[in-house]
């Protein structure tokens, strides 16, 4: 089974996967881990930090996954380079 992704469009991917790292960095950090007084503080602490390390661990992931993408897009457009012939070479009849 054949897949046909054009380059351009890996690279349009990898940008997208490089916003969402962004946006999931940022998520990480959105929720106030302000003390919260009476029984419910713990509960908000620990809520604060798992929304924090889990906004970290997902942008790493999308920020590696945009990086795999984007050199992916790259190696074929290499890889395409390398199959056409040389401006002005006369393709052989």
């Amino acid at each position: 089974m054949a897949i046909e992704v054009l380059p351009a469009q890996l690279y349009a991917l990898a940008t997208v996967l490089d916003g969402a790292s962004v946006r999931a960095a940022r998520a990480g950090t959105a929720v106030d881990p302000a003390p919260v007084g009476g029984p419910l503080g713990p509960a908000v602490l620990g809520f604060a930090e798992t929304v924090r390390t889990v906004g970290g661990a997902l942008a790493g992931e999308l920020s590696w996954l945009g990086d795999v993408v984007a050199a992916t897009a790259d190696s074929w457009m290499h890889l395409d380079g390398s199959l056409l012939p040389a401006r002005g070479a006369g393709v052989p009849e």
